[in-house]
């Protein structure tokens, strides 16, 4: 009896690690901890884009979807459709953007690999307003000088095989197993 209790205890202590050990895993944000913390209490999207320069030298994470590239001789500049991120820093559901934003780093940015549409998420200071137009309307960017910049990885469909082992529907109706559904009997 004493093994069996011992066992279940040390299973159940193993299992909450394992759990605890995913969740926390789950929660991390792919940016540096010296920038996070940097940038707690900073201010919200929509407080810098009112006076970006009131916020010149502050840090702060911002993220959202890629609307364009533009490399320049000594700089890049990546534009962003801002959009909220969650506690892992991921920028949340497009329709709830505030505005847009600038980018400036030293470095090259590929357009192919930061292509438009991607989501994105930046650390860096707030150099103050750049003035821009959007269209055929003027619109000053708040610019931030990039200190990280992490490019999430794609979800579309189209990236993922759809075939797998496993039960479903076979193609002559009734339920298979095998791949993508066909049974043993389809192929011979």
């Amino acid at each position: 009896m004493h093994k069996f209790v011992s066992f279940v205890f040390y299973t159940t202590i193993n299992s909450l690690m394992g759990i605890a050990l995913v969740a926390i895993l789950c929660s991390c944000s792919p940016l540096s901890g010296r920038y996070i913390k940097e940038a707690e209490g900073s201010p919200s999207f929509s407080q810098i884009k009112k006076n970006p320069n009131l916020y010149k030298g502050k840090m702060v994470i911002l993220g959202g979807t890629i609307a364009q590239i533009k490399n320049l001789k000594n700089k890049s500049y990546i534009e962003v459709i801002q959009n909220p991120l969650d506690n892992t820093d991921y920028p949340l559901n497009t329709s709830k953007s505030q505005g847009r934003f600038l980018a400036v780093s030293s470095r090259f940015i590929d357009p192919q690999v930061y292509s438009v549409g991607k989501r994105i998420t930046i650390a860096g200071r707030i150099v103050g307003g750049q003035q821009g137009v959007i269209g055929q309307r003027t619109y000053v960017y708040p610019l931030i000088s990039a200190s990280q910049i992490h490019l999430w990885p794609s979800t579309s469909a189209a990236e993922y095989d759809y075939w797998a082992a496993g039960m479903g529907m076979g193609p002559f109706v009734g339920p298979a197993w095998g791949w993508g559904g066909y049974g043993p009997g389809f192929f011979w």
